[in-house]
């Protein structure tokens, strides 16, 4: 019997390994840069409104929001003020949610942002910093009010902490870019449910910025200038602070509280603006002319992130040089791919593209850009092939 159980244990062995041996096993070995071969199309998609007259003079960043199903569309008009519900899925405008201005729910006359929250809330910040959470329907749940004293007792007075304010409601935690006008310094502040700091940090790979800003103060008159863009932003888990003079953003990755920089080996574009500027001019001319050096260096734009591929995408774009300063601006734009650690996967010029999106969202591997097509609210809607 033994002998028996020993010759079916090396005949099932053996039929096994033979099974391994002539079996092949496919390995897809993922290209350098995976948008190498990529082309794409854009169609335009337009909102059937019905009997409702949707007003898209303040149609931007700050007033549009989406579901976490991606399947409602909501933009606030601040002008009524009232909310705009959209269904993704019949393009239609299915509600339509009046607030009030005064009173005990009034949401003011200056709102300066209206964000969907992941619980269906509404975060609401006006020009002053106050920030509130209402229900859709018009209700005020709760006002957030930030310790400022405490949080501020090492910065100057006067420290706008709410800029680019970021609410993690599943963490309980704020995040934001404390600002002030004279500051050159940039800091990221992480804050608790109960608006009590955590910690504010500065970002010194961001001092660079100083060098690009261009200031006209001609007194009287008031002034003008340029500067760069910094933006804070959670596409999905991580937190990403990016600006336009380069491709290097902070990472912070809430679940270890650990924040750090990186910088990618983009090979089709510069990895960061190359110029010399006045950062003081005296006239409108000067302004211009320094203005002008601006129009062919690259700007690094904000990140999206895509669920169904699982990658982040971030646009840049950089002008052509033009005859004269009344010529109209053309550019070239660029696409890039990261894997959700943020490792590069590829790159792309996007030939042919006139314009890259200035806000929106990927839905089903497609990413959705809100327009105005002929004063009615539409979509551009990009399909990626690569």
């Amino acid at each position: 019997m033994k002998n028996l159980l020993t010759f079916l244990l090396l005949t099932l062995l053996f039929a096994c390994g033979g099974k391994q041996t002539t079996e092949e096993i496919a390995v897809v070995e993922e290209p350098k840069n995976i948008l190498e071969n990529l082309t794409f199309s854009i169609d335009t998609l337009v909102v059937d409104p019905g009997e409702e007259i949707i007003n898209l003079k303040h149609l931007g960043a700050n007033y549009v929001s989406l579901s976490p199903s991606k399947d409602q569309f909501c933009f606030f008009d601040r002008s009524r003020p009232t909310l705009h519900e959209i269904d993704l899925n019949t393009l239609k405008l299915t509600n339509n949610y009046p607030f009030e201005e005064e009173g005990p729910d009034g949401i003011g006359r200056f709102v300066y942002l209206f964000k969907r929250l992941s619980d269906g809330n509404f975060w609401v910040q006006d020009l002053l910093g106050s920030t509130s959470v209402f229900s859709k329907t018009g209700k005020k749940i709760r006002a957030i009010e930030f310790n400022k004293e405490e949080l501020l007792q090492d910065f100057p007075l006067g420290l706008n902490l709410t800029y680019e304010l970021q609410v993690d409601l599943g963490r309980r935690k704020f995040y934001s870019l404390p600002l002030m006008f004279k500051v050159e310094k940039k800091h990221f502040a992480v804050m608790n449910s109960s608006g009590q700091t955590e910690k504010i940090v500065e970002l010194p790979e961001f001092d660079k910025i100083e060098k690009f800003k261009v200031e006209y103060n001609s007194g009287r008159d008031g002034g003008d200038g340029r500067g760069e863009l910094v933006r804070l932003e959670q596409p999905n888990d991580l937190v990403l602070i990016s600006s336009t003079v380069g491709n290097g953003i902070y990472i912070y990755n809430p679940e270890l509280d650990s924040l750090w920089y990186q910088e990618f080996p983009h090979e089709l574009t510069p990895l960061e603006k190359d110029v010399k500027v006045k950062n003081v001019v005296h006239s409108p001319l000067e302004l211009e002319a320094e203005r002008e050096k601006f129009h062919t260096q690259i700007d690094y734009w904000g990140f999206y992130w895509d669920e169904h591929t699982q990658r982040y995408y971030r646009f840049a774009s950089i002008g052509l040089s033009r005859a004269s300063t009344d010529s109209p601006k053309k550019y070239n734009h660029y696409l890039f791919a990261y894997d959700k650690e943020l490792t590069l996967k590829g790159e792309a010029k996007l030939e042919g593209l006139e314009k890259i999106p200035a806000a929106g969202f990927f839905k089903d591997g497609k990413l959705y850009s809100y327009v105005n097509v002929e004063d009615e609210l539409g979509f551009a809607v990009f399909t990626f092939d690569f």
